[in-house]
């Protein structure tokens, strides 16, 4: 009696495939127009922590354990964004780039210590200066396949 009225809908299989098939290309469509603005707001962020760590070990200031990870989801969420990536654009020199930029963040971020050292701000500094280049270096790469 519940189901009175109710109709149910039986598609063949071939059909969810077909289905399946084109979400899978729309999908993929749109990563392929976001990749490179996904990036940039990527490096962007991570850029802006990177100058609020140097900031603070200029200024002798640091971080409480518990608040660390203010610089290290950043991080994390840029791994996933590179996973991602690499499904689809395994071989983008962007992407090598990427990584590698992201490596000398997390170098950055490894621990919260880094700001507690009687040398904090020249460790901070050569740091961020590493990790600054990797982002120019992935921005490059970005450029260039864009104007391919």
């Amino acid at each position: 009696m519940l189901r009175a009225g109710v109709r149910t809908v039986k598609v063949a299989p071939l059909s969810l495939l077909v289905i399946a098939v084109a979400a899978s290309l729309i999908a993929s469509g749109c990563f392929s127009r976001r990749y490179p603005r996904l990036m940039e707001a990527h490096l962007e962020v991570l850029s802006l922590y990177a100058g609020k760590l140097v900031a603070l070990a200029e200024d002798e200031r640091t971080i409480p354990i518990q608040d660390w990870g203010e610089f290290t989801y950043p991080l994390d969420r840029a791994r996933d964004f590179a996973r991602v990536a690499t499904m689809h654009y395994p071989e983008r020199a962007s992407l090598a780039s990427f990584r590698i930029a992201l490596d000398a963040y997390g170098a950055l971020v490894a621990d919260p210590a880094v700001l507690s050292g009687a040398d904090a701000p020249a460790t901070v500094a050569a740091r961020a200066a590493a990790f600054t280049a990797t982002v120019t270096q992935t921005r490059a790469d970005l450029a260039r396949e864009r104007g391919a």
